[in-house]
């Protein structure tokens, strides 16, 4: 591990430790549901400010600052996700990183991302707005500008930086608490604009690939808390005078959790050192896909190991978990991943599938 890399995992521990309390986090929860935008931050905004401050709002990998690479980035996230931040972080330095490759300038500050999902792509009409009829569910800090792509007049792919300040929104949040908002494109009452856009000729691909791997890395970081929480639970829990780890059935379980946690770490860090210079299609796949299922044995074991206390608010198991289940769903599930990875595989014909897994990426 790189200086640079245990200063900044070393710095947003600090940071989560100094400013997400409980409370906050109860707090970010449940402003979620209210109507303002700008008061769904409240709760998390002396945490934003710490992060901003910290130089980690303008990290993109390899396109930003040149003392941090790709991994270095992937590595940040995936810490974030251990600490379980109520925050959009992830999405900011992917939504960077992919314009960066795009060479699309951003603003400073938080960037939102749009969650592609495997269906058609969003239409761009043009400079100004976007293809009424269509709508975009994201993930974002209040006020923040989206990073979407879709298709341009001319059948080209772009990648585009969007203000959606006057778009009507629909604000919900997912199993885990996370905001998410709902726009519909080019409403009566006002619209969007683009800020900016670039031509990418497989931009709406490397969108939903670059979130799936996002989501992959965050997913590897729960994993590691959930483990975590349970071998301390485990040890610390006495049952018929001795600690529930000393029980086969137990320990059965937490071999489980263990052997998942480290198939779905080794999946992802192949994805990330193959997609330094861009998503990677198939370890992509490989690492989204082997992800979600460990995260749905995961969860399944860890409440399992805790009992009823793991179904209570009153520990924080339930705050790495419910962002599995959330996250294994966005940018594709497993089955989306798996069936694209075999029509891959299959497209390359009897004679090619042993050179394919054997080439260096």
């Amino acid at each position: 591990m790189s200086e640079m890399r245990e200063e900044m995992l070393r710095t947003l521990d600090r940071l989560v430790e100094e400013t997400l309390t409980t409370s906050v986090r109860e707090a970010a929860e449940a402003e979620t549901t209210n109507a303002s935008g700008a008061a769904a931050d409240t709760a998390v905004q002396p945490l934003w400010s710490a992060l901003d401050n910290a130089g980690f709002l303008a990290i993109a990998g390899a396109g930003g600052d040149a003392d941090v690479t790709f991994a270095d980035a992937m590595a940040l996230i995936r810490r974030s996700a251990y600490h379980a931040l109520p925050v959009a972080l992830g999405e900011t330095i992917i939504a960077r990183w992919l314009a960066g490759r795009a060479g699309l300038a951003l603003p400073e500050g938080t960037v939102g991302l749009a969650i592609a999902t495997p269906r058609a792509p969003l239409r761009l009409a043009g400079r100004e707005s976007l293809h009424q009829g269509d709508s975009i569910t994201v993930a974002r800090r209040a006020g923040a500008p989206v990073l979407v792509a879709g298709l341009g007049n001319s059948g080209s792919e772009q990648i585009a930086l969007l203000d959606v300040g006057a778009t009507p929104v629909v604000r919900s949040r997912n199993i885990a608490g996370e905001q998410r908002e709902t726009f519909a494109l080019a409403p009566p009452h006002g619209g969007q604009k683009l800020i900016g856009h670039a031509v990418r000729a497989t931009a709406t691909a490397d969108l939903l690939a670059a979130g799936a791997l996002l989501r992959a890395v965050q997913m590897t970081g729960a994993l590691d808390r959930t483990l975590e929480h349970c071998l301390l639970w485990a040890n610390d829990r006495v049952q018929f005078g001795r600690p529930i780890a000393r029980f086969q059935a137990i320990q059965h379980q937490l071999a489980v959790l263990a052997s998942e946690t480290a198939a779905a770490g080794a999946a992802v860090d192949q994805a990330i050192e193959a997609a330094a210079h861009g998503p990677e299609f198939a370890t992509v796949a490989i690492a989204k896909a082997r992800t979600g299922e460990a995260a749905g044995k995961a969860a399944n074991i860890a409440h399992a190991v805790f009992g009823a206390m793991g179904f209570t608010r009153e520990h924080s198991l339930h705050y790495v978990t419910r962002r599995l289940w959330a996250w294994r769903n966005e940018f594709g599930g497993e089955a989306h991943w798996q069936a694209e990875l075999g029509r891959a595989v299959a497209g390359r014909g009897r004679d090619g599938l042993w050179p394919w897994l054997t080439a260096e990426r």
